[in-house]
């Protein structure tokens, strides 16, 4: 019996170490077209993550010109998007000195990455939190700030010799409304100063006078802005739809922000309100939204206006409206005569500069002007409990 059994477990062993060879043998005939492959791979997104980075770099630095080697001289599509880059850098270089700002270093993570690579193009799609610090110039003592937004880029390559080179490139950028009209809004009155002095957001005591819960409010802005600043951050909530694709999440961040039970705890109701994955129009929709809340009392309106109406001194007043927002309440933007955009007042920077959150594109701690050209209209809303 035991001999019998013998016979068996080595024919066992035999077929077992054959079907090894095969499969051994089979791997490292593709072998050939399977390194090449990851290669490919490995040298698109170590590209695109150096083209990202010294972008980032070039927001502190500021010489656009440095970007031309990444793109494909002959392809349209790579030309607007290399505009695209060097209308940015414009822009902030314009906007920092007019606000007495100086941008210090940048930082970038990368997460969430996702590669097609072939033999001569190549797509890479990734996910880019970029920080910023910041000093104000007539403020030293204040010392550094930090900002951060996050970036989903797809960006098509091509290989040209060894190199791969950029044929386009699509991403919600926090600088959009102001990469298309690279002209920085005069203030025309004091941006600086607010709330406690040289206070922050987790600094300041945010009193409650009714239901509103502004505290948990703004600590649910800073934990689910998207961008990675720390443990717990870099994600949405997974309790909402991310509406991104769809026409824009920002007025489904700052709703969430206001209603959801970790945060302001706002009650809903038939018109606005988050049932089973869907939001109502004013959940949803920036410029719904407004009027939603302005219509039924949840907020007041504090100005409407340019950069320079809104912090302009109020008649009988000595402060701007400005001055009046709170951490909890709102900023919205309109373009072109309609709202484009809300976003969540956090608190102040460390000069007293009001900083807010939003979605689409997302945004950390950032000052509230900073990515609006010359024709943004800006409403301040304080928010009722």
């Amino acid at each position: 019996m035991q001999r019998k059994r013998y016979f068996r477990d080595a024919s066992f062993g035999a077929l077992a170490l054959t079907l090894v060879l095969l499969v051994l043998a089979l791997t490292l005939t593709r072998l050939p077209r399977l390194v090449p492959a990851f290669a490919a791979k490995s040298d698109a997104l170590s590209r695109a993550e150096e083209l990202l980075k010294l972008r980032s770099d070039l927001l502190v630095k500021g010489n656009p010109e440095e970007l031309a080697r990444f793109y494909l001289p002959m392809e349209s599509r790579a030309r607007w998007a290399l505009e695209k880059e060097a209308a940015r850098i414009h822009y902030l270089r314009e906007w920092a000195p007019m606000r007495r700002i100086e941008f210090t270093r940048a930082k970038i993570d990368f997460t969430r990455v996702s590669v097609e690579a072939g033999e001569k193009e190549a797509g890479v799609s990734i996910s880019a939190h970029t920080l910023l610090s910041y000093r104000h110039l007539d403020r030293p003592e204040a010392g550094e700030s930090t900002l951060g937004w996050r970036t989903v880029h797809w960006i098509e390559l091509t290989r040209e010799g060894r190199e791969w080179l950029v044929r386009a490139e699509w991403y919600l950028d926090p600088l959009e409304a102001a990469s298309r009209n690279p002209t920085v809004a005069a203030a025309g009155g004091e941006l600086k100063g607010y709330g406690q002095e040289y206070g922050s957001a987790q600094g300041d005591p945010v009193t409650n006078r009714g239901a509103y819960r502004r505290e948990a409010a703004v600590r649910y802005a800073d934990r689910y802005a998207g961008v990675k600043v720390g443990p717990g951050t870099g994600r949405y909530n997974q309790k909402y739809r991310d509406f991104t694709g769809l026409g824009g999440d920002c007025a489904n961040f700052v709703s969430q922000a206001l209603a959801d039970e970790e945060a302001g705890s706002l009650p809903q109701d038939w018109n606005w309100c988050y049932v089973d994955g869907e939001g109502s129009e004013a959940w949803l929709k920036a410029e719904a939204l407004v009027y939603h809340l302005l219509g039924t009392g949840r907020a007041v309106s504090l100005a409407r206006g340019s950069l320079a109406e809104v912090v302009a001194a109020r008649e009988g007043n000595t402060a701007s409206a400005l001055a009046a927002l709170r951490p909890g309440d709102i900023i919205a933007y309109e373009e072109g005569g309609e709202i484009q955009h809300v976003s969540l007042v956090v608190g102040w920077d460390e000069a007293g500069y009001i900083l807010v959150n939003s979605h689409s594109a997302d945004r950390y701690h950032v000052p509230w002007d900073l990515g609006y050209g010359a024709e943004t209209r800006y409403w301040l809303l304080a928010v009722q409990g």
